[in-house]
């Protein structure tokens, strides 16, 4: 195409002509404003009474050239028409710019063209009162049956629950285990992983990629291969966590879970290690995420089993038991005070779970 160009600017003034189907070509002109019949003629089609001439302006609209309109080229761009038997124009808008069009209906690869919509984004038709509505890849838009359509386009985002965590991505191909990670499991516990759909379901590896523009696509069901031998059920999520708490606590390879229980938000850490010292050599804390959080301070902790120290001296301020889920824990009255007080926008889980560790680790210090 460049070296058709570059031949036609050595003979003169040129245009750009393509059918509905985008495909352009270089054409000369003799005249520097020429009429809509006079490209029609270079263009030599017949009857021209039969055709329509659309300039697909540098902005990004399509504006019809009457067969008895001027248009003034420019010697150095080409100027884009769109040439097509028609007998009457379809309107629509794509990403605010008016198109008219010369069929009935357009295809999805015509308007990620003329839009110039990224490959990593999907169209869609605005509707009112329901949800917007999806063109899908490689379909069409009829501009027939409603009245001027709005086509616009936005970042493709796939949706896949995990164990009952609904995790969003950006893209339609995804590990296993990108997926468990995102979810907040530990991908190399060892689990069965069953991908449903909506009308089927097979097992997958952690290494194996989902394709989430599959229809029907659904979740992710993980089975530990064997609890007998010390791996532990999969974790609820029953609320979500801050995105930087959910990621702090994987990385450090905790397990936990998030539930509501009686009304209130509880966050279990499993099998928290403890310092030398206790009877237990872990147990699961449980904090309280009031739902203002992370304005509202984390405050406390709680233990199940119960703690005691080897030496048998007691613990201070763990009198009070808390039923969690019909499980008796060990409240821990541990407060920040007025010398390190809550700061909404610093502090978090992981910032709570320092203190947590500090608290622990001081009880059994020589």
């Amino acid at each position: 195409m460049s070296a058709d160009i570059t031949s036609e600017k050595s003979k003169g003034l040129f245009i750009e002509v393509a059918g509905t189907d985008l495909q352009f070509r270089p054409v000369s002109v003799a005249d520097r404003s020429p009429t809509g019949r006079q490209i029609l003629g270079y263009c030599d089609v017949s009857p021209r009474e039969d055709y329509v001439v659309l300039q697909w302006l540098p902005e990004g609209d399509i504006e019809e050239l009457r067969s008895d309109e001027t248009v003034n080229l420019d010697r150095q761009t080409a100027a884009k028409f769109i040439v097509a038997k028609a007998d009457r124009l379809f309107r629509l808008y794509l990403s605010d710019r008016s198109l008219s069009w010369p069929e009935r209906t357009i295809s999805e690869a015509a308007l990620r063209t003329l839009g110039k919509i990224p490959p990593a984004e999907l169209l869609y038709v605005r509707r009112e009162n329901v949800e917007d509505h999806p063109i899908a890849v490689g379909g069409h838009l009829s501009l027939a049956d409603m009245g001027v359509e709005n086509v616009y386009s936005r970042l493709a985002q796939w949706e896949l629950n995990v164990q009952g965590v609904a995790v969003k991505f950006d893209k339609a191909d995804v590990l296993v285990r990108e997926a468990l990670v995102k979810a907040g499991f530990n991908p190399d516990q060892g689990w069965i992983i069953v991908l449903k759909s909506r009308d089927s379901k097979r097992q997958v590896t952690i290494d194996d990629t989902i394709d989430l523009r599959s229809p029907g696509i659904e979740k992710l069901r993980l089975t530990p291969r064997e609890i007998n031998n010390g791996e532990l059920p999969a974790s609820r999520r029953q609320f979500r966590l801050l995105p930087q708490d959910e990621e702090g606590l994987t990385v450090r390879g905790l397990r936990w879970e998030t539930i509501i229980s009686s009304g209130r938000r509880w966050l279990f850490l499993q099998d928290l290690g403890l310092p030398e010292g206790y009877l237990v050599d872990t147990t699961c804390v449980a904090i309280e995420v009031p739902n203002g959080y992370p304005t509202a301070e984390l405050d406390m902790f709680y233990c199940y089993p119960q703690l005691a120290r080897r030496d048998g001296m007691p613990i201070p301020q763990t009198q009070v038991t808390e039923t969690i889920e019909g499980q008796g824990f060990q409240r821990w009255s541990r407060h920040r005070g007025g010398i390190a007080p809550w700061r909404p926008g610093f502090d978090n889980v992981i910032t709570h779970l320092a203190l947590v560790e500090a608290a622990l680790l001081r009880e059994v210090e020589a």
